[in-house]
């Protein structure tokens, strides 16, 4: 491979392909999403519209309580509450550096005496691991002829590394010439997908096309099928027709041959009396009839301003049509009037539903209303507490303050150095408590020193007010409890944590926080274990470069 050719980044190819592949998913998802949801109904907008007014009505009321908020905490509380505040935090301030200071001197003692232990804890090793001249020749002869033999070993190892070299600079070419081949590939892949998704959908147009050609031809078979069955009815009704004329055409020609057989003149018998009255009484009473008949057609063409029976039954025809309309209209008004009448009724029934959601919303923003009344009346009472508590506090260390000024008069401290200073040092405050404190120090140990001295002086007197000024060592520390303030490298390597494996990652703390931290992590018990030096670690690997330190 010559040093002209850039290197495939194959990470940074996985990468790119794998976050392009997350985003198409998420486009694909937030799509179905969209495709899935449906639209709002009446109700649900006369909710969310009522909600949104509930809302607002909420903000302005919440703009109202933070304005009698505003207006309740004057600038002159104000102004009070930050001095007091200022005092406070001076105060806390002074305490953690006089508590700084201690601990800082406690450090250093504590220190002081390890380093001690450890130098002395060497110098034991030391003197164990001191041994003769002739011994210390043959050791280095020895070590001489193993370093020759590491030479030799470290001559075969790189040409060893050599070869590896150029069978790996193979395997990279052989390699790159595969990533060729995969780009290749994956171009080709990517085309005939894309090309595939095009076919496709041009396919699914194909078939939306048939489909509609086939609904068409659908609706086309069924108007055909329709006009077909119309016209074999309309031939069943001809047909009907042409059978009943030929029925009728046969029955007036059987009348006429039959009243050409019975019409002819006979010579008849005269009748009985009693024929002809009742002959006379079926006349007269069909004439009634007939005459009923006649005035009551004749009515009726009146009525309906017509001149004959057709057009009479062309009318009655049409009236019996419209009503048939207008009874079919009133049904389906009826049957909307139905429809709009239930839509009424759970109209009524929403809008009650509303109100009822609308007084339990509104009882539950006053029982809200009333919580917060009630957290700030008993956060109001905690601050009268906490008010109380800071003056009390403050009282205190005013009495303290003028008990350190009592003391330092008392004991006659020299103040002249403070004159040269900045500011007001008459009295002892807050910010010159620290520097009155040391002169205190210094001058009680003054005193101390001055009457331990001169109570020395007089030989015949053995009642001392000042027993003894010096510290004594109770009991000497053991070398076993002496712990070291870092960890095992040993045991440490075993609990290593490689950043690279991913995680949930490093949270920044402060520095108050991971001060805590790191005392609650030394504090534990196999922490304690773990601060010890690597000679006295029980790990088997340690105990190995322990002994070969030793030879």
């Amino acid at each position: 491979m010559t040093t002209d050719e850039v290197p495939f980044d194959k990470s940074a190819f996985l990468e790119a392909y794998l976050m392009k592949h997350r985003e198409l998913g998420k486009r694909q998802r937030e799509y179905k999403k969209l495709l899935s949801s449906k639209l709002k109904t009446r109700n649900e907008t006369i909710v969310d519209a009522s909600y949104e007014y509930t809302i607002e009505r909420l903000e302005e009321e919440k703009d109202d309580l933070r304005a009698q908020i505003w207006v309740a905490s004057g600038k002159t509380h104000m102004r009070k509450a930050e001095r007091f505040l200022r005092q406070i935090s001076c105060h806390v301030e002074c305490q953690e550096n006089l508590g700084d200071d201690i601990s800082k001197l406690k450090t250093s003692i504590t220190n002081m005496e390890r380093e001690i232990s450890r130098v002395n804890k060497q110098i034991y090793h030391l003197n164990r691991l001191t041994v003769p001249e002739q011994q210390h020749q043959a050791h280095v002869a020895k070590v001489r002829k193993k370093m020759n033999i590491l030479e030799n070993a470290l001559e075969v190892g790189v040409r060893q590394e050599c070869g590896f070299t150029a069978a790996n600079a193979e395997l990279r070419e052989q390699l790159i010439r595969i990533l060729n081949h995969r780009t290749f590939f994956n171009d080709s892949y990517t085309k005939m997908v894309q090309k595939l998704n095009s076919d496709k959908k041009y396919l699914i147009d194909l078939i939306e096309y048939a489909l509609n050609t086939f609904d068409g031809c659908i609706d086309v078979y069924e108007k055909i099928d329709k006009i077909t069955k119309r016209e074999a009815k309309e031939r069943d009704l001809r047909r009907t027709e042409l059978q009943g004329i030929m029925r009728k055409v046969a029955a007036d020609a059987d009348n006429t041959a039959f009243l050409e057989c019975k019409g002819r003149d006979r010579v008849l018998a005269d009748l009985q009396p009693k024929e002809y009255r009742r002959r006379d009484e079926f006349r007269r009473k069909h004439n009634k009839k007939i005459n009923l008949y006649n005035s009551v057609l004749q009515k009726i063409l009146d009525y309906t301003n017509s001149n004959n029976v057709e057009e009479v039954i062309e009318k009655f025809q049409e009236q019996e049509s419209l009503y048939y309309s207008f009874f079919n209209y009133a049904n389906e008004m009826s049957y909307h009037i139905t429809l709009l009448n239930n839509s009424v009724n759970r109209l009524f029934e929403d809008i009650i539903a509303l109100k009822r959601d609308n007084a339990n919303t509104l009882q539950d923003q006053l029982d809200l209303i009333a919580q917060l009344e009630e957290q700030v009346r008993k956060k109001q009472e905690s601050n009268l507490a906490l008010h109380s508590t800071r003056e009390s506090n403050d009282t205190r260390l005013e009495n303290l303050l003028q008990g350190v000024e009592m003391i330092c008069d008392m004991c006659a401290v020299d103040t002249t150095p403070l004159n040269l200073l900045l500011g007001d040092h008459t009295h002892v405050n807050l910010v010159n408590v620290e520097r009155f404190l040391k002169l205190l120090e210094t001058r009680v140990l003054d005193v101390v020193a001055s009457v331990y001295v001169f109570e020395r002086q007089d030989e015949g007197n053995v009642d001392y007010v000042v027993k003894q000024i010096e510290k004594i060592c109770e009991l000497p520390t053991d070398l076993n409890d002496i712990v070291l303030t870092q960890q095992c490298p040993e045991c440490a390597e075993g609990e290593a944590f490689n950043m690279d494996d991913g995680g949930d990652g490093v949270a920044i703390h402060t520095v108050k926080e991971a001060k805590q931290k790191l005392y609650e992590k030394i504090t534990q018990p196999e922490m304690q274990y773990r601060l010890h030096s690597i000679s006295q670690c029980r790990l088997p690997r340690s105990r190995m470069l322990a002994a070969k330190r030793n030879m």
